[in-house]
Protein backbone atom coordinates (compact mmCIF):
# COMPACT_ATOMS: atom_id res chain seq x y z
CA UNK A 1 0.00 0.00 0.00
CA UNK A 2 1.60 3.03 -1.09
CA UNK A 3 1.14 5.90 0.71
CA UNK A 4 -0.32 9.11 -0.97
CA UNK A 5 1.85 12.19 -1.14
CA UNK A 6 0.46 15.28 0.68
CA UNK A 7 0.62 19.06 -0.92
CA UNK A 8 1.13 21.32 1.49
CA UNK A 9 -0.66 24.50 0.97
CA UNK A 10 1.78 27.85 2.30
CA UNK A 11 -0.29 31.09 2.76
CA UNK A 12 1.47 34.38 3.27
CA UNK A 13 5.04 32.90 2.38
CA UNK A 14 7.68 35.41 1.28
CA UNK A 15 7.81 33.70 -1.99
CA UNK A 16 4.08 34.33 -2.60
CA UNK A 17 2.82 36.74 -5.12
CA UNK A 18 2.34 40.71 -4.46
CA UNK A 19 -1.34 41.99 -3.08
CA UNK A 20 -3.44 42.57 -5.80
CA UNK A 21 -3.09 45.73 -7.23
CA UNK A 22 -4.81 48.05 -9.63
CA UNK A 23 -3.85 49.18 -13.22
CA UNK A 24 -2.38 52.61 -11.29
CA UNK A 25 -0.53 50.07 -8.90
CA UNK A 26 -1.75 51.37 -5.73
CA UNK A 27 -4.16 48.94 -3.53
CA UNK A 28 -7.85 49.12 -3.99
CA UNK A 29 -8.58 49.97 0.17
CA UNK A 30 -6.31 53.27 -1.33
CA UNK A 31 -8.34 53.95 -3.98
CA UNK A 32 -11.40 53.65 -1.30
CA UNK A 33 -9.72 55.80 1.40
CA UNK A 34 -8.77 58.59 -1.17
CA UNK A 35 -11.94 58.31 -2.52
CA UNK A 36 -13.76 59.21 0.89
CA UNK A 37 -10.61 62.09 1.82
CA UNK A 38 -11.86 63.71 -1.44
CA UNK A 39 -15.70 63.31 -1.03
CA UNK A 40 -15.08 65.07 2.86
CA UNK A 41 -12.90 67.74 1.55
CA UNK A 42 -15.12 68.08 -1.76
CA UNK A 43 -18.00 70.26 0.10
CA UNK A 44 -15.76 72.91 2.45
CA UNK A 45 -13.27 73.49 -0.49
CA UNK A 46 -16.82 74.07 -3.06
CA UNK A 47 -18.17 76.49 -0.44
CA UNK A 48 -15.24 78.37 0.56
CA UNK A 49 -14.40 78.88 -3.96
CA UNK A 50 -17.74 80.26 -3.10
CA UNK A 51 -17.49 82.75 -0.51
CA UNK A 52 -14.24 83.55 -0.86
CA UNK A 53 -12.26 82.50 -4.30
CA UNK A 54 -15.04 84.27 -6.51
CA UNK A 55 -15.33 87.66 -5.00
CA UNK A 56 -11.53 87.55 -4.55
CA UNK A 57 -11.65 87.21 -8.36
CA UNK A 58 -13.83 89.52 -9.36
CA UNK A 59 -12.83 92.24 -6.99
CA UNK A 60 -9.05 92.26 -8.56
CA UNK A 61 -11.23 91.95 -12.22
CA UNK A 62 -12.93 95.22 -11.21
CA UNK A 63 -10.00 96.76 -9.83
CA UNK A 64 -8.42 96.92 -13.98
CA UNK A 65 -11.85 97.96 -15.18
CA UNK A 66 -13.35 101.49 -15.02
CA UNK A 67 -17.18 100.86 -13.62
CA UNK A 68 -19.24 103.91 -12.54
CA UNK A 69 -23.28 105.14 -12.73
CA UNK A 70 -22.77 106.93 -15.93
CA UNK A 71 -20.44 104.17 -17.41
CA UNK A 72 -21.97 100.72 -16.39
CA UNK A 73 -20.34 98.80 -18.74
CA UNK A 74 -16.61 97.99 -17.28
CA UNK A 75 -13.71 98.55 -19.52
CA UNK A 76 -10.35 97.76 -19.37
CA UNK A 77 -8.05 100.54 -17.46
CA UNK A 78 -5.13 98.56 -16.41
CA UNK A 79 -3.71 100.22 -13.89
CA UNK A 80 -5.08 103.40 -13.98
CA UNK A 81 -7.29 102.72 -10.57
CA UNK A 82 -4.17 102.17 -8.82
CA UNK A 83 -2.59 105.37 -10.30
CA UNK A 84 -5.47 107.21 -9.38
CA UNK A 85 -5.68 106.45 -6.18
CA UNK A 86 -2.05 106.27 -5.07
CA UNK A 87 -1.97 109.94 -6.32
CA UNK A 88 -5.29 110.76 -4.58
CA UNK A 89 -4.83 112.97 -1.20
CA UNK A 90 -7.44 111.13 0.32
CA UNK A 91 -5.93 107.73 -0.02
CA UNK A 92 -3.08 108.83 2.09
CA UNK A 93 -5.90 110.01 4.65
CA UNK A 94 -7.36 106.42 4.53
CA UNK A 95 -3.87 104.84 5.09
CA UNK A 96 -2.69 106.81 7.69
CA UNK A 97 -6.18 106.65 9.54
CA UNK A 98 -6.37 103.02 9.64
CA UNK A 99 -2.58 102.89 10.49
CA UNK A 100 -3.22 105.18 13.94
CA UNK A 101 -6.76 103.37 14.45
CA UNK A 102 -5.41 99.78 14.26
CA UNK A 103 -2.09 100.76 16.05
CA UNK A 104 -3.93 102.30 18.50
CA UNK A 105 -6.26 99.41 18.97
CA UNK A 106 -4.56 96.82 19.64
CA UNK A 107 -2.19 97.99 22.10
CA UNK A 108 -4.77 99.65 24.10
CA UNK A 109 -6.81 95.84 23.83
CA UNK A 110 -3.30 94.49 24.91
CA UNK A 111 -2.97 96.77 27.94
CA UNK A 112 -6.59 96.63 28.91
CA UNK A 113 -6.74 92.29 28.32
CA UNK A 114 -3.64 91.92 29.62
CA UNK A 115 -4.33 94.38 33.01
CA UNK A 116 -8.00 92.67 32.93
CA UNK A 117 -6.17 89.45 33.04
CA UNK A 118 -4.16 89.61 35.78
CA UNK A 119 -7.07 91.01 38.09
CA UNK A 120 -9.43 87.61 37.38
CA UNK A 121 -6.73 85.38 38.17
CA UNK A 122 -7.03 86.42 41.81
CA UNK A 123 -9.03 85.35 44.19
CA UNK A 124 -11.74 87.72 45.44
CA UNK A 125 -15.59 87.65 46.03
CA UNK A 126 -17.54 87.65 42.69
CA UNK A 127 -14.59 86.73 40.40
CA UNK A 128 -17.09 84.64 38.79
CA UNK A 129 -19.90 86.94 37.92
CA UNK A 130 -16.90 89.52 36.93
CA UNK A 131 -15.44 87.11 34.55
CA UNK A 132 -18.88 86.87 32.75
CA UNK A 133 -19.72 90.58 32.60
CA UNK A 134 -16.05 91.11 30.91
CA UNK A 135 -16.96 89.21 28.30
CA UNK A 136 -20.07 91.35 27.06
CA UNK A 137 -18.42 94.48 25.09
CA UNK A 138 -17.06 91.34 23.35
CA UNK A 139 -20.61 89.63 22.28
CA UNK A 140 -22.25 92.91 22.18
CA UNK A 141 -23.11 93.24 17.97
CA UNK A 142 -20.55 95.86 16.68
CA UNK A 143 -24.20 98.24 15.27
CA UNK A 144 -25.59 98.20 19.12
CA UNK A 145 -22.33 99.02 20.67
CA UNK A 146 -21.78 102.23 18.13
CA UNK A 147 -25.02 103.68 18.90
CA UNK A 148 -24.61 102.71 22.61
CA UNK A 149 -21.75 104.87 22.36
CA UNK A 150 -23.38 107.47 20.42
CA UNK A 151 -25.61 108.25 22.98
CA UNK A 152 -22.48 108.30 25.56
CA UNK A 153 -20.92 110.71 23.07
CA UNK A 154 -23.83 113.23 22.75
CA UNK A 155 -22.77 116.51 23.91
CA UNK A 156 -25.90 117.26 25.80
CA UNK A 157 -27.26 114.93 27.67
CA UNK A 158 -24.95 112.18 27.28
CA UNK A 159 -23.34 110.40 30.55
CA UNK A 160 -19.94 111.20 29.75
CA UNK A 161 -20.63 115.39 29.50
CA UNK A 162 -22.22 115.14 32.72
CA UNK A 163 -19.69 113.05 34.45
CA UNK A 164 -17.29 115.46 32.82
CA UNK A 165 -18.69 118.33 34.28
CA UNK A 166 -19.15 117.10 37.93
CA UNK A 167 -15.17 116.54 38.48
CA UNK A 168 -14.70 119.86 36.85
CA UNK A 169 -13.65 119.57 33.60
CA UNK A 170 -14.78 121.79 30.85
CA UNK A 171 -16.39 119.72 28.47
CA UNK A 172 -19.98 120.44 28.44
CA UNK A 173 -21.67 120.83 25.18
CA UNK A 174 -18.13 118.52 23.80
CA UNK A 175 -18.97 116.99 20.32
CA UNK A 176 -16.66 114.26 20.61
CA UNK A 177 -17.81 112.37 17.59
CA UNK A 178 -18.61 115.73 15.51
CA UNK A 179 -15.40 117.88 15.95
CA UNK A 180 -12.19 116.43 13.68
CA UNK A 181 -9.60 116.81 16.25
CA UNK A 182 -11.75 115.04 18.42
CA UNK A 183 -13.29 111.75 16.62
CA UNK A 184 -10.66 109.85 15.61
CA UNK A 185 -9.67 109.22 19.38
CA UNK A 186 -13.02 108.84 20.26
CA UNK A 187 -13.72 105.88 18.05
CA UNK A 188 -10.70 104.55 19.29
CA UNK A 189 -11.34 104.29 22.62
CA UNK A 190 -14.81 102.59 21.12
CA UNK A 191 -12.52 100.07 19.42
CA UNK A 192 -10.54 99.45 22.37
CA UNK A 193 -14.05 98.56 25.01
CA UNK A 194 -15.11 96.24 22.50
CA UNK A 195 -12.22 94.21 21.37
CA UNK A 196 -10.61 94.04 24.49
CA UNK A 197 -12.68 90.84 25.90
CA UNK A 198 -11.17 88.57 23.66
CA UNK A 199 -7.46 89.27 24.76
CA UNK A 200 -8.46 89.44 28.25
CA UNK A 201 -9.67 85.91 27.72
CA UNK A 202 -6.92 84.60 26.06
CA UNK A 203 -4.43 85.81 28.22
CA UNK A 204 -6.32 84.64 31.06
CA UNK A 205 -6.01 80.73 29.59
CA UNK A 206 -2.53 81.77 29.23
CA UNK A 207 -1.60 82.79 32.56
CA UNK A 208 -3.34 80.04 34.10
CA UNK A 209 -1.08 77.63 32.14
CA UNK A 210 2.39 79.53 33.33
CA UNK A 211 3.60 76.32 36.03
CA UNK A 212 3.62 77.75 39.51
CA UNK A 213 6.64 76.80 40.15
CA UNK A 214 8.50 78.25 38.07
CA UNK A 215 6.82 81.60 39.80
CA UNK A 216 7.84 80.26 42.92
CA UNK A 217 10.96 79.35 41.71
CA UNK A 218 11.57 83.31 40.77
CA UNK A 219 10.74 84.42 44.19
CA UNK A 220 12.87 82.51 46.27
CA UNK A 221 15.05 83.95 44.48
CA UNK A 222 14.39 87.59 45.51
CA UNK A 223 12.30 89.05 42.57
CA UNK A 224 9.84 90.76 43.08
CA UNK A 225 6.09 90.42 41.73
CA UNK A 226 7.26 92.92 38.06
CA UNK A 227 10.23 91.12 38.17
CA UNK A 228 8.54 87.71 38.23
CA UNK A 229 6.21 88.93 35.58
CA UNK A 230 8.76 90.04 32.75
CA UNK A 231 11.35 87.40 33.40
CA UNK A 232 8.72 84.64 33.86
CA UNK A 233 5.11 84.75 32.73
CA UNK A 234 6.12 86.87 29.65
CA UNK A 235 8.12 84.77 28.33
CA UNK A 236 5.82 81.72 29.20
CA UNK A 237 2.33 83.55 27.80
CA UNK A 238 4.53 84.74 25.00
CA UNK A 239 3.07 82.17 22.06
CA UNK A 240 -0.33 83.28 22.68
CA UNK A 241 0.28 87.06 23.12
CA UNK A 242 2.18 86.88 19.57
CA UNK A 243 -1.28 85.28 18.16
CA UNK A 244 -3.71 87.34 19.80
CA UNK A 245 -2.01 90.51 18.57
CA UNK A 246 -1.69 89.60 14.97
CA UNK A 247 -5.26 87.97 15.17
CA UNK A 248 -6.41 91.10 16.89
CA UNK A 249 -4.84 93.55 14.18
CA UNK A 250 -6.54 91.74 11.09
CA UNK A 251 -10.05 92.14 12.67
CA UNK A 252 -9.07 95.40 13.66
CA UNK A 253 -8.02 96.68 10.02
CA UNK A 254 -11.32 95.57 9.05
CA UNK A 255 -13.56 97.17 10.86
CA UNK A 256 -16.36 98.58 9.37
CA UNK A 257 -20.13 98.52 11.41
CA UNK A 258 -18.51 100.20 14.23
CA UNK A 259 -16.93 102.81 12.86
CA UNK A 260 -19.66 103.35 10.35
CA UNK A 261 -22.21 104.03 13.02
CA UNK A 262 -20.30 106.04 15.24
CA UNK A 263 -19.14 109.05 12.51
CA UNK A 264 -19.71 107.32 8.80
CA UNK A 265 -16.10 108.18 8.46
CA UNK A 266 -16.61 111.55 9.20
CA UNK A 267 -16.72 114.40 10.11
CA UNK A 268 -14.42 114.83 6.12
CA UNK A 269 -12.72 111.63 5.89
CA UNK A 270 -10.99 112.56 9.68
CA UNK A 271 -12.14 108.77 10.53
CA UNK A 272 -12.37 107.54 7.19
CA UNK A 273 -10.27 103.90 7.30
CA UNK A 274 -10.34 101.47 4.44
CA UNK A 275 -13.53 99.14 5.46
CA UNK A 276 -15.72 102.81 5.78
CA UNK A 277 -13.94 104.01 2.50
CA UNK A 278 -14.41 100.93 0.28
CA UNK A 279 -18.00 101.01 0.87
CA UNK A 280 -19.10 104.70 0.82
CA UNK A 281 -16.85 104.83 -3.10
CA UNK A 282 -18.97 101.79 -3.95
CA UNK A 283 -22.48 102.14 -2.84
CA UNK A 284 -22.43 106.20 -2.84
CA UNK A 285 -20.31 107.14 -5.36
CA UNK A 286 -20.72 104.11 -7.39
CA UNK A 287 -17.55 103.59 -8.81
CA UNK A 288 -16.80 99.79 -8.40
CA UNK A 289 -13.09 100.38 -10.09
CA UNK A 290 -11.63 102.53 -7.50
CA UNK A 291 -13.51 101.27 -4.90
CA UNK A 292 -12.23 97.48 -5.79
CA UNK A 293 -8.91 98.82 -6.06
CA UNK A 294 -8.88 100.12 -2.42
CA UNK A 295 -9.98 96.71 -1.89
CA UNK A 296 -7.12 94.55 -3.54
CA UNK A 297 -4.99 97.01 -0.83
CA UNK A 298 -6.44 96.45 2.15
CA UNK A 299 -5.98 92.15 1.28
CA UNK A 300 -2.93 93.06 0.37
CA UNK A 301 -1.89 94.23 3.78
CA UNK A 302 -4.73 91.52 5.20
CA UNK A 303 -2.56 89.14 3.57
CA UNK A 304 0.65 89.92 4.95
CA UNK A 305 -0.78 89.94 9.06
CA UNK A 306 -2.77 86.76 8.16
CA UNK A 307 0.77 84.89 6.87
CA UNK A 308 2.60 86.04 9.89
CA UNK A 309 -0.69 84.74 12.03
CA UNK A 310 -0.28 81.37 10.06
CA UNK A 311 3.30 81.43 10.58
CA UNK A 312 2.58 81.83 14.71
CA UNK A 313 0.59 79.04 14.73
CA UNK A 314 3.03 76.69 12.60
CA UNK A 315 5.88 77.47 15.18
CA UNK A 316 3.35 77.09 18.33
CA UNK A 317 2.31 73.32 16.31
CA UNK A 318 -1.62 74.50 16.83
CA UNK A 319 -1.22 73.45 12.89
CA UNK A 320 0.18 69.74 13.11
CA UNK A 321 -2.02 68.96 16.11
Amino acid sequence: MTAQPTTVHRTGSPHSGPPRRTRRGAPAYKRRELLLQILCVAPPCLLLLALVGYPLVQTLYLSVMKSTLIQRVPTFTGLGNFVKIFTSSSFWTVAANSVIWTASVVVLQFVLGMGAALILNRRFFGRGLLRAAVVIPWVMPGVIAGALWKLIYEPYLGPLAQILGLVGVPAQNAAWLGNASTALFAVIVVGAWKGFPLSAVMYTAAYQNVPEELREAARLDGANSWQVFRTVVLPSMAPTIRSTLVLTTVWTFNYFDLVYVLTNGGPGNSTEIFPTAIYRIAFEQVNYGVSSAYGVVSIAVLGVFTFLYLRQLNKSGSLNR
